[in-house]
């Protein structure tokens, strides 16, 4: 297992976002994907892994506000399967009511800042329950609710599978 760190560089910001590519056995997985603005930066750092963003097809989230998640969208429209705590999952399904109350926050600085938010259709999101394991490019994720900074939080453990 290797975990690669792409800094986002939001807002032109070195080590302000990041993104990590983790590499298994059997391909790459993500956790974290960012805001939609910073979708660029993401591509290019998954570039420099030797993989494409079309190679992802998992996508951890640790919560779905925008720093975190806001691209989440656009790997979905590739075909990735988006693990997002069940709280969170309908906000991903409809983000209109969490853009909406954000963009009161930021008012015309929204688009700039966070980008696009779009609907993920449910077949490419999962909610995985307190301590389910998914296993995913060759590797162990362990989902731990750890609500904290957001009632929605997933702390995720990645490890080698084990042999059965």
């Amino acid at each position: 297992m290797k975990i690669h760190t792409i800094d986002l560089k939001f807002m032109g910001v070195d080590r302000s976002i990041a993104a990590f590519v983790v590499e298994g056995p059997t391909g790459i997985a993500l956790i974290e994907c960012g805001p939609h603005s910073t979708i660029q930066a993401l591509e290019q750092g998954i570039t420099a892994t030797n993989y494409q963003l079309k190679d992802i097809k998992h996508v951890f989230l640790s919560h779905i506000h925008f720093d975190h998640a806001g691209a989440a969208w656009v790997f979905a429209q590739h075909g990735a399967t988006i693990y997002v705590h069940p709280a969170g999952l309908p906000h991903l399904a409809a983000p209109e009511k969490l853009y909406n109350s954000a963009k009161m926050i930021y008012g015309d600085a929204m688009e700039n800042l966070w980008g696009k938010m779009e609907p993920i259709d449910q077949q490419y999101l999962y909610a995985p329950q307190h301590e389910e394991i998914i296993e995913a490019v060759g590797l162990s994720f362990t989902a731990l609710y750890t609500p904290g900074h957001a009632v929605h939080h997933i702390a995720w453990e990645v490890k080698p599978l084990t042999n059965h």
